[in-house]
């Protein structure tokens, strides 16, 4: 019986990406977080008229589901930053705007005094500003990459692994390690690009990872992308930090 080959680099970014919350449960999440919210704004304009404090709970119940929201907003997005998988649609900057905005609109249909509704939507307004300008830069970045990958390819093999500055501990490390490889005209070049290193399967010094390179200009680290995953420690659509 035929051993199955172990996956390649390719094959193991690939599943990391298909691993990511799916558009369904990110909406709960969103839609879930917004109702409590507008809960929240509701509830609190009753409250200014009632003098039992059964309604603090409701409030309670309804301010944690949306914190269990924004965590995992927050860890979807740790996740595509360390992981390698795709950033959410509902990140934690989305996620707060869209509850300040609910929460803003509900209190203004409530008649509560003016800084109750204007703070929310306000705050709202910046956020939704910065995410917006943070998505467009992103989405910059990833067509970049994604033009650059169908330049020159090459092997390149690292030569520093990065963690000699770190204390010899297990947890994962984000380092910047060192790659040489040889352009189009075999001549040698050094790049530093960044890895997110687990010191149980770190990727180690003589290991070969995939370069990609603009031939016309192979010592524009602007131009080069790296990438390698051996399953525990990766390297992902990463631009180096600066030639060696």
């Amino acid at each position: 019986m035929n051993a199955r080959p172990p996956p390649t680099s390719a094959e193991r970014l690939a599943a990391r990406q298909a691993s990511s919350a799916s558009i369904t449960k990110q909406l709960s999440v969103l839609i879930m977080g917004m109702i409590c919210a507008a809960a929240i704004a509701g509830i609190l304009r009753w409250a200014t008229e009632q003098t039992n404090p059964i309604w603090v709970l409701p409030v309670m119940a309804s301010g944690f589901v949306c914190f269990i929201g924004f965590l995992a907003t927050l860890s979807w997005t740790m996740r595509s930053a360390i992981g390698s998988t795709p950033r959410p649609v509902v990140t934690g900057g989305l996620y707060l705007t869209a509850l300040l905005f609910v929460g803003g609109v509900v209190a203004y249909g409530s008649g509560v005094p003016r800084a109750a509704y204007l703070t929310p939507l306000t705050i709202a307004v910046v956020l939704a500003a910065l995410t917006t300008i943070a998505a467009l830069r992103r989405r910059a970045r990833i067509t970049k990459i994604a033009t650059l990958r169908r330049g020159t390819h090459a092997k390149g093999t690292v030569t520093d692994d990065g963690l000699a500055e770190f204390a010899a501990t297990p947890n994962l490390k984000i380092t910047t390690i060192t790659v040489s490889f040889r352009d189009a005209s075999n001549v040698e070049r050094w790049i530093t690009p960044r890895a997110t290193q687990a010191p149980s399967r770190p990727i180690a010094v003589g290991d070969s990872v995939d370069v990609w390179f603009d031939a016309a200009a192979p010592g524009d680290i602007n131009r080069i992308v790296v990438e390698h995953d051996n399953g525990a420690s990766r390297i992902a659509l990463s631009r180096p930090l600066k030639p060696r």
